[in-house]
């Protein structure tokens, strides 16, 4: 019945629509209201697809250029202008955008319409800015705010803070610029603008990540793609998530990257937006290239390419061929590579992209260095160093200064050199730019071990390890190890020079195992990837089918429409008659189609249950020997178990019925020994099997204190030396190293999980070690925390050091003699992971394992000096009077009982505020006082309590003893602080070093 309904609606839309076409021929044209209506209608489309980056919008805009003009309508000819002009923008054709705005401004400045003149005065910032002509961009963008500003359109403001904000970013000016940006944002803020909310939070991001700020610039490009997310602003998504990207490519972070990217990506094919496909594909092919793999990178860089040239994007174009010549560069084809750059400079030389012109230079001269044609690598930085100048770009005026100074390094020619990288040192220090500053010291380094100044170039080395070790670029940390290594080693100083060497090849592994880690991640979500498609593409069939399906029944039923139609003009007779045959023919026809159908639906489910049954296939053998392996490893454990619970229980119960037929003491005594030591290794084989299995189900709890680190070195030290001993090791040295400065450092943890963790592996140092020696200790680096456990045993073989925290796993060399679960370095891991910290080792078959165990230095993990009161020295407080500011009453009272075994008045006072005003009406000698106060905090009430007695000592208690709170609390006028919890004689200590004394 639906369906007879739906073909008789369908036929009076026929009858009607043939109604229609015989009206009459006097039928009123078309009037002006329907000519200005199809122009509105025209534009919108235009600059819709002007917004979604289709190749249409220009197509569009002329077709609305002309009609506007056919119609004299002059205000949407010159709407049509300033598309176009934009259109012109994007692809880099300067001369034909200006002739557009041009048409424009002349018309919007006849009528006098300043908000249109305003935005045409952006479009002229816009033009000038992709020139690099950016003293004039400003001047631009400076009249737009000035007319926006007459007329109080504060919304249309933060679209000229962002633009004048690009001007200062592109100057190095990156101060100013995030000024301009965060009015920008507070602007659009004010309006919930959420889109331009999103722009800025995008380019105070970038500017972030230019100046080395990583996590605020992380911070920024998060809190816009939240954003995005919250609002559905799919285009705003899409770019915040390539800036995410890139970002994490620049942090060595290569699968995060290809992550973000392919999300980017994702969305930009469901806006159909070519120009964010694209910038998707070149930001892959970079990673790609980072990963060395180049001939991903290539293909990649070729699919952006093509759909930039679609767009007529010039300047992203251009981008493309620098990208492909560095990929040329990295595989050492210079010839090719330079042949790309070249290709880059004729694009950026015909939309005057400068600042890209200039960085081509210079990488032209990069290749021909490799070359080494110095001649034409020297002509080349210069032609960039003079465009860098007439540009005002600092940044790039000191690369070209490094760049000039090697050559001229290279040429012998030391003045010159040591001239031109002082330059660049000077630029570098005065824009913030530390990494440029770390690559000039190693160029200068360069130069004095030329010069055999060694001393000089050693002092530049660690000056730019220093600087790379700050920023965490490792290639430029490996490559000052190495030099530094080279050096030393002229220098006969074989131990520094080899020291300096294990660095250099602890740096490298690093990289290298993070390019495999990459490589096998790609590998892994690549064979998701195809397996999804698969499902996707099955998914895909049989809905075509169904599609088809729907398709065939609609044709069918237009069709009998169409016959239905032509049988009403006709006779009722002819009609019945037809139908009767047409019934006929139909019934034959749908049984004829629909075997056909079946036919074809069989063949293709045949297929698709082959294709099933395959993958099933490769899914069962994969599962087997999953199975299989799993079977083994339970069998090789329950073996393994069984020997090592049977061997000291063997000892155990023979010794113990031994003493039973005894009575000699000195047999008692060794029959006792046995027993206890066999009785040690059985709870040590139980306590890892328990604990293993408490890790698993998520029951171990971990319980933290503060407790002193040196006392737990010094008792594993003591323990192991005995150990050693015991299993006849006398030849194997045991070395404690805790550097003084450190010597008395307290930390909160869980001491008995960290020393578990440490027994765990000086078990293992002592198991695998027979001579030489086991280093082990704690250091200070940075924030960082770090124990380790050096030794000089038999190593890990190469093949098992992927394999060595998996369960019940031992490494090949692990003979019967030196036993064990399997389980050590897993609960190891487990724990570390658990204390929030991390473990990793490097090793060398037959030369020896260095384990580290690391943790951040953060509000959880404090780290502080160790506090020695007098000893023997009573104190008392009699007649001080000492001012208590605290709002928790629990830590009052336990101040209080302190302070009164010492004779003190304890005033007490619960907030900032009552802690001011207790101040000015009695007279104190000392004040303890709460960071984290009520009404106004602890930093507040110090102010006002040193404005008026600036002689009183205020002594801080926090729970915040790490990082800027000691600099915030002195300069709030604290005169010394505790961090929480502390001991009753750490308390006293500090108010007595701080109590003034009686003249």
């Amino acid at each position: 019945m639906p369906q007879r309904m739906k073909n008789l609606l369908l036929l009076l839309v026929c009858v009607v629509i043939a109604t229609h076409s015989y009206s009459s021929p006097d039928s009123e044209p078309f009037g002006k209201k329907t000519v200005t209506s199809d122009l509105n209608k025209l534009h919108r489309e235009a600059e819709s697809y002007y917004y979604k980056n289709n190749p249409k919008a220009l197509a569009k805009a002329k077709l609305l250029a002309d009609k506007s003009l056919a119609a004299e309508q002059m205000d949407k000819f010159a709407f049509a202008n300033e598309l176009m002009g934009r259109i012109y923008l994007f692809q880099g054709d300067m001369e034909k955008a200006q002739n557009c705005f041009d048409s424009s401004f002349d018309y919007w400045e006849s009528v006098r319409d300043t908000t249109r003149i305003s935005f045409l005065y952006s479009y002229y910032g816009e033009l000038n800015f992709r020139k690099c002509n950016y003293a004039k961009a400003d001047r631009f963008y400076n009249k737009s705010l000035e007319l926006k500003k007459q007329q109080r359109d504060t919304l249309s403001y933060a679209y000229s803070y962002n633009a004048l904000g690009n001007v200062q970013f592109e100057t190095c000016h990156y101060t100013e610029a995030l000024t301009f940006y965060l009015k920008a944002l507070n602007l659009n803020r004010k309006h919930q603008n959420i889109s331009g909310i999103c722009y800025s939070l995008n380019a105070l991001g970038t500017t972030y990540k230019e100046i080395n700020k990583t996590d605020l610039a992380i911070e920024y490009f998060n809190k816009a793609l939240q954003l995005g997310e919250e609002n559905n602003l799919i285009k705003n998504i899409a770019y915040s998530l390539n800036q995410l990207a890139a970002l994490q490519n620049t942090l060595g972070n290569r699968n995060t990257a290809i992550e973000l990217f392919t999300k980017s990506l994702n969305l930009s094919f469901e806006l159909e937006s070519k120009s964010g496909m694209a910038s998707s594909y070149m930001g892959m092919g970079e990673v790609f290239q980072s990963m060395n793999q180049n001939d991903k990178s290539i293909e990649y860089q070729h699919k952006a390419l093509k759909l930039f040239k679609e767009l007529e994007s010039k300047k992203n174009i251009a981008k493309c061929y620098e990208n492909l010549g560095l990929i040329s560069y990295s595989m050492r084809d210079y010839k090719l590579a330079i042949e790309n750059y070249l290709q880059a400079i004729d694009l950026t030389n015909q939309i005057g992209y400068a600042k890209g012109t200039a960085n081509v230079f210079r990488l032209i001269g990069n290749a021909y260095l490799k070359l080494n044609n110095f001649d034409l690598a020297l002509t080349n930085y210069e032609r960039s160093l003079q465009i860098q100048k007439s540009i005002d770009n600092l940044k790039g005026i000191a690369s070209c200064y490094t760049n000039i100074g090697l050559i001229y390094i290279k040429k012998q020619n030391f003045n010159k050199a040591e001239k031109y990288l002082n330059l660049s040192v000077e630029i570098n220090k005065n824009t913030g730019n530390l990494g440029g500053l770390g690559s000039v010291y190693n160029n200068l380094a360069a130069l004095y071990r030329e010069k055999k100044d060694t001393n000089q170039a050693i002092h530049y080395l660690k000056n730019s390890l220093n600087l790379a070790q700050k920023i965490n670029r490792k290639t430029l940390i490996a490559e000052n190890y190495r030099n530094l290594s080279d050096i030393f080693e002229e220098k006969n100083d074989y131990n520094q020079s080899l020291q300096y060497y294990k660095e250099y090849v602890k740096i490298y592994n690093q990289l290298y195992n993070a390019q495999a880690e990459n490589r096998i991640g790609w590998i892994q979500m690549q064979n998701e990837k195809e397996k999804r498609e698969n499902l996707v593409q099955l998914h895909a069939k049989e809905q075509f089918l169904k599609e088809e399906k729907l398709k065939k029944e609609r044709l069918t039923n237009t069709f009998l429409i169409v016959i239905v139609g032509l049988i009403i003009l006709f006779s009722g007779v002819v009609y019945r008659f037809y139908i009767i045959a047409k019934k006929s023919n139909k019934n034959l026809n749908l049984e004829i189609e629909e075997r056909k159908k079946a036919e074809s639906l069989l063949a293709d489910h045949q297929k698709n249950l082959e294709s099933l049954v395959k993958i099933r296939t490769l899914e069962l053998l994969k599962a087997k020997e999953k199975a299989e392996q799993a079977d083994r490893l339970k069998t090789s454990f329950l073996a393994n178990m069984s020997h090592e619970i049977r061997t000291p229980m063997n000892a155990i119960i023979g010794f113990s019925k031994l003493m039973a037929f005894t009575n000699s003491k000195e047999k008692h005594q060794y029959y006792t020994n046995i027993i206890n030591d066999n009785g040690h290794i059985l709870l040590t084989l139980v306590n890892d099997i328990i604990d293993i299995s408490m890790i698993e189900s998520k029951q171990l709890k971990i319980k933290k204190s503060n407790f002193y680190v040196y006392p737990v070195l010094e008792e594993l030290r003591q323990v192991f030396e005995e150990q050693k001993i015991k299993n006849g090791k006398t030849d194997v040295k045991i070395n404690l190293h805790i550097p003084e400065r450190i010597e008395n450092i307290s930390v909160y943890s869980d001491q008995i999980r960290l020393k578990q963790i440490l027994i765990n592996l000086l078990r293992n140092a002592i198991k695998f070690t027979d001579r030489g020696s086991i280093y082990f200790g704690i250091e200070v680096i940075e924030n960082h925390l770090r124990f380790f456990v050096k030794d000089t045993g038999i190593g890990i073989p190469y093949k098992d050091q992927a394999l060595i925290y998996d369960r019940f796993r031992q490494a090949s060399n692990n003979g019967v003699e030196h036993g064990g679960t399997g389980l050590g370095l897993t609960i190891s891991k487990s724990l570390t992971e658990l204390l929030g910290g991390k473990i990793w080792f490097t090793s060398d078959p037959d030369k020896g394992s260095e384990f580290y165990v690391e943790f951040v230095i953060d509000d959880e993990t404090i780290v502080q000096n160790k506090t020695i009161g007098k000893e023997n020295n009573p104190l008392d407080f009699s007649g001080k009077n000492i001012l208590v500011a605290e709002d928790v009453e629990s830590n009052f009272l336990y101040i209080n009982e302190v302070l009164k075994k010492v004779n003190a008045n304890v005033t007490w006072s619960q907030d900032g505020v009552e802690a001011v005003e207790k101040f000015q009406d009695d007279h104190f000698d000392l004040v303890l006082m709460d960071i984290q106060l009520p009404k106004i905090n602890g930093y507040q009430a110090t102010r006002e309590i040193k404005k008026k007695n600036p002689s009183v000592p205020v002594v801080a208690q926090s729970a915040y003893a790490f990082r800027d709170e000691s600099n915030k609390m002195t300069e709030a006028g604290c005169d010394a602080f505790i961090a929480k919890p502390y001991t009753e004689e750490e308390l006293l200590a500090i108010i007595e070093k701080n109590m003034p004394q009686k003249n």
